[in-house]
């Protein structure tokens, strides 16, 4: 079987192994259990059970180590915000994209008016 790394939520520890990784597996750099749901690459906080394996029967403890069967270590640089960076990535590229730096900002505009807003006011 071919080894694999695993990143720790917890510490950010990095270290090797070979699958299966068992459920009293610890991290060697915090101690933590490494088998749990926060170390699985389905692991998603936006998603349903907050598993986007859909055959995967809910884990109450997200932090403690279990049995799933589609337990998948998350490897370095496989962080959960990842997820949605490549979704807004995605949806930016399908509309369009974001709107240029150089175009002023939203709150620059409202304070100017404001202003302007006030000093014709008082002159009435």
């Amino acid at each position: 079987m071919q080894k694999r790394q695993i990143q720790c939520f917890s510490c950010h520890h990095t270290w090797t192994f070979e699958p299966p990784i068992g459920r009293r597996e610890e991290c060697p750099g915090c101690g933590r259990d490494a088998r749990i749901c926060l170390n699985c690459r389905f692991y998603d906080p936006g998603a349903h059970h907050e598993c986007r394996e859909e055959q995967a029967e809910w884990v109450k403890e997200k932090d403690k180590g279990n049995f799933c069967s589609y337990f998948d270590a998350r490897g370095e640089g496989q962080a959960h915000g990842s997820q949605q960076l490549d979704a807004k990535q995605k949806l930016d590229a399908l509309f369009g994209g974001a709107k240029p730096q150089s175009e002023p900002a939203k709150g620059a505009d409202l304070a100017g008016d404001l202003e302007k807003f006030l000093k014709n006011r008082g002159r009435s």
